[in-house]
């Protein structure tokens, strides 16, 4: 089977078990709904059940699914310019900047994109560690920070201790 041609519920679960690693997951126990549209707040699988979304999908989709002006704004911006490396100046990132750095307060005019929250976890960690010349990071004990393995050493979570010794300085309160 190619990537172009359609795919049943049945070929999609069947490659997800073979070769799809989930995380947090204990992966023989796994029975994974095969997830084929969503729409606002609800998503549907292959044999057109619906779930209500509460998770909004970790969090990144609180505008809903398939959100009209998203879906169109990544189209337009998917035709100009897919990506480019974080040295050159975009339109895009530029302008998302300027936005975020209107709304910070005080003088926070500066901002730093990252790939995902646990990127941007580690970097914070190191920035700070760069700026106050201090080494120690506090963190609330069963928080949660992402799933690299510096930010995962972050939590208190059991799902941790394959990270463990981790980071060192981390307190965990």
């Amino acid at each position: 089977m190619t990537a172009t041609e359609e795919r049943t519920g049945a070929s999609t679960f069947a490659d997800d078990r073979a070769h799809v690693f989930h995380s947090w997951s204990a992966q023989g126990l796994l029975n994974p709904a095969v997830v084929v549209g969503a729409e606002g707040s609800r998503f549907w699988d292959e044999h057109g059940n619906t779930y209500l979304d509460f998770s909004s999908q970790l969090v990144n989709v609180n505008i809903g699914h398939q959100h009209p002006k998203l879906v169109a704004a990544i189209k337009e911006q998917a035709d100009r310019l897919c990506t480019i490396a974080p040295i050159h100046a975009n339109d895009a990132r530029s302008a998302a900047a300027r936005l975020i750095a209107e709304l910070a307060p005080g003088d926070l005019d500066m901002v730093f994109f990252t790939n995902g929250g646990a990127e941007a976890t580690e970097n914070a960690i190191r920035m700070a560690r760069h700026h106050t010349a201090r080494h120690k990071v506090l963190t609330t004990y069963r928080s949660y920070h992402g799933s690299t393995g510096g930010a995962i050493t972050m939590t208190g979570d059991p799902r941790r201790w394959g990270s463990e010794p981790g980071l060192p300085g981390i307190v965990k309160f």
